[in-house]
């Protein structure tokens, strides 16, 4: 039997019902602290404390679901009816996690979570944005220690920024799939559907397996219970979404499909200078134009098991956007327009009874991803444009996963991947960029080894990386000496360490240290046919990363903070060579240090208070004269969030605050950004047992704000929906 659930009767007042329990591990009984316990249908939520207990109290009499998740342990429900006070205890199954990356993993000790482990990690699950109006990007940028950067309007591109990174130097994951494509720049997070995603988990520094950290991004999970759920909603800007999911079981296999549907005509108001910064006789308030956006999304699993410790799994995802490119605020394009398609593919077999202890997995997976830029008048860069832009990838893992030794957990990771990237120009002879491939052999392995006394943990980790890029094509710079050669490998090897203490039962120091690379991309490699020539002497960048800090958790606040220093080499930017043409040197040096600030307040079983403030200092480092010393740009000095939840009956009413003030738009530090204050507000109230409604406004205050020159971001808007889900 899965749960053991006790019954005890206590005699409380009839009209006030109580639901008190106890959440302990099926295995060793002990109590799990920080699961997550919701009743589904009055939209309570919270968490459990050291001893593993949670209550809600004043609650109508009746028949109440609770749902259980926990980030090392399966999830489960149970349903309840009480009329006084209904005393449970509840045990948890653990589950292995996948190991996508040296910091990813499940804690080799007891009944921990991610936060346990030594690396500096933000969890967001699921009940954190669900029946929300937002997006990816925007649930991302309230992390502590995140900035994020977007180019305008719903559906715009958006990359992120950890710890005063480059987008570049982010790695982000899609179901342990790295998304960051070879030919360079950061991943678009608004092509990722908050729909489909089950949890977040934000790795800062040294813990993450970038210059910066990384990003996980996992889908919704399959169930055997039949469950669905049905979202829509519509606001400014005629601003339309549905989705819809259906999962279940049938014999020994689960199912999971999900789709959506999001449009917005983006035609928000702004305040257009007309190009004359410092004249404001000319400024007009004028619409977004050619900025509307559309898409289609579905997401696909099939999960079977043979038996109690096999299971084979096949993943299917499959992306189609249509935007307009609308260009700067004062000299906006009326037809430029991208297309993008994008689809994954992954089977994984995974055998946990291959060797007593030992968890192997082994995954193929696919992905193919097209885009087409096609700016027939010339309205945005130089020329006109119809490219399309064809990036294929295929690889193989094998991870091996071991608990042997009761104080000590090891993993590995072997992988091979081989990426290909085609331009085709479709006005024109030949396309500006190069026709491109990569081959990449790795390997990991991941030591976490308990201290004696169960005083903490300590980890280390290593990564070996051999980076083999090549491109295709007669060279148009063979007569200068800088012309590139033709291919460019690359032997890397990567290092992390972290140790987690614990002070008291309820505090622990933490501490890491790392040193990791970013390989050049495509672009800087090999260059275009055009302007820019590629350099395949580049040095990849480095940086060393440290952070220190102080944890604590109690049962009903959390606080943690720490400082961090990351120190950044051969940083690659481009220099002219002549008036027509640039090349990327190895000349870049840059250093941001800073502290960063999490809390979290349960007043009651009613009041959530929740926030989070960065103060860093992100300053250039090169040797370019008048750039050395500089701001980095969009790296605010401060940047603070604070919400409030309050539920009141069947209503959850939040409110939230973002603060960022010392900004730049640009690396010369001639563009500051004015202090930035947004406010949003937001009600969902349950109807019956299976409806929702929600109402949201964003940005009350209607401030005219932009994360990069010329590209406005929206003011004021406001949103309703309506949701439903239903189990049998």
């Amino acid at each position: 039997m899965r749960y053991i659930i006790f019954f005890l009767c206590l005699n409380t007042p009839l009209w006030a019902a109580q639901i008190v329990g106890r959440v302990v591990d099926a295995e060793t009984l002990m109590p799990l602290a920080n699961a997550s316990v919701r009743v589904l249908n009055a939209e309570f939520a919270t968490q459990t404390d050291e001893e593993g207990r949670f209550s809600f109290f004043d609650l109508p009499p009746g028949s109440y679901t609770l749902a259980l998740s926990h980030v090392a342990y399966d999830p489960a429900e149970r349903t309840v009816r009480t009329t006084e006070t209904t005393e449970l205890l509840i045990a948890l199954f653990p589950k292995t996690l996948p190991l996508d990356e040296l910091s990813v993993i499940a804690d080799p000790i007891g009944a921990g979570d991610i936060h346990r482990h030594p690396a500096y990690a933000t969890v967001i699950t699921r009940e954190h944005f669900e029946g929300r109006e937002t997006s990816l990007p925007d649930v991302l940028a309230e992390a502590v220690g995140v900035q994020v950067k977007r180019l305008g309007g719903l559906g715009a591109f958006s990359a992120i920024s950890l710890r005063g990174s480059s987008a570049a130097q982010v790695k982000v994951y899609l179901d342990g799939m790295l998304l960051n494509a070879a030919f360079g720049g950061g991943v678009d997070l608004s092509n990722l559907p908050l729909a489909h995603v089950g949890q977040i988990e934000i790795y800062r520094g040294a813990g993450g397996n970038g210059l910066g950290g990384a990003v996980h991004v996992r889908t919704r999970p399959t169930d055997k219970q039949w469950s669905h759920g049905i979202h829509g909603s519509w606001g400014s800007f005629d601003t339309r979404a549905l989705s819809g999911a259906i999962t279940g079981g049938v014999g020994q296999s689960q199912f999971l499909f999900v789709t959506d549907y999001a449009h917005s005509d983006n035609d928000f108001g702004f305040l257009d200078d007309n190009g004359t910064e410092y004249n404001a006789d000319d400024d007009a308030w004028r619409n977004r134009q050619n900025n509307a956006h559309q898409s289609v999304n579905f997401l696909g699993k099939w999960r079977r098991a043979f038996g109690p410790h096999r299971t084979l799994s096949i993943q299917e995802t499959a992306y189609w956007k249509r935007q307009g490119i609308p260009g700067i605020g004062n000299n906006q394009s009326q037809h430029a327009q991208l297309d993008a398609f994008r689809t994954f593919t992954e089977i994984a077999y995974r055998d946990r009874a291959l060797l007593r202890g030992v968890t192997l997995r082994q995954s193929l997976y696919f992905t193919h991803t097209k885009e087409r830029f096609r700016d027939l008048e010339g309205e945005i860069g130089i020329g006109r444009q119809d490219n399309d832009y064809r990036t294929r990838t295929y690889g193989w893992q094998s991870r091996l996963q071991t608990d042997l030794f009761s104080r000590c957990d090891i993993a590995a990771v072997v992988g091979l991947h081989r990426e290909t990237y085609l331009p085709t120009a479709r006005i024109g002879t030949s396309a500006n960029l190069f026709d491109s491939r990569r081959w990449i052999a790795s390997a990991r392995t991941r030591l976490d080894l308990s201290l004696p006394h169960n005083i903490g943990l300590w980890s280390f980790g290593v990564e070996q990386r051999r980076i083999h890029s090549s491109f295709t094509g007669a060279n148009p710079f063979n007569f200068s000496p800088l012309a590139p050669d033709s291919a460019n490998t690359r032997h890397l090897t990567s290092l992390r360490s972290g140790v987690r203490l614990d002070l008291t039962s309820n505090t622990m120091l933490k501490a890491n240290a790392g040193r990791v690379f970013r390989v050049p991309s495509f672009y800087e490699l090999f260059g275009d046919r055009g302007g820019v020539i590629g350099n395949v002497n580049l040095m990849p960048e480095r940086g060393h990363t440290w952070d220190a800090g102080l944890r604590y958790a109690g049962e009903t606040t959390a606080l943690e903070g720490a400082y961090f220093d990351h120190r950044y080499e051969n940083l690659i930017q481009f220099v002219h060579t002549s008036q027509a043409t640039s090349r990327p040197v190895n000349i870049g040096k840059a250093r941001v240090h800073g502290l960063e600030i999490t809390a979290q307040k349960r007043l009651g079983s009613r009041v959530n208070l929740s926030g989070n403030y960065t103060f860093q200092r992100a300053k250039d480092k090169s040797a370019i004269p008048h750039l050395s010393g500089n701001t980095l740009p969009n790296r605010p000095p401060h940047a603070l969030f604070a919400r409030v939840t309050t539920r009141l009956g069947r209503c959850t009413v939040f409110c939230d605050y973002t603060f960022e003030d010392g900004n730049f738009l640009d690396r010369a530090n001639r563009r500051p950004s004015t202090a930035r204050h947004i406010h949003n507000a937001g009600v969902k109230i349950a109807v019956g047992k299976r409806f929702r409604i929600g109402l949201e406004a964003k940005n009350l205050s209607g401030s005219q704000i932009a994360d990069t020159w010329g590209y406005p971001l929206p003011g004021r808007a406001f949103f309703v929906s309506i949701s439903t889900d239903g189990r049998r």
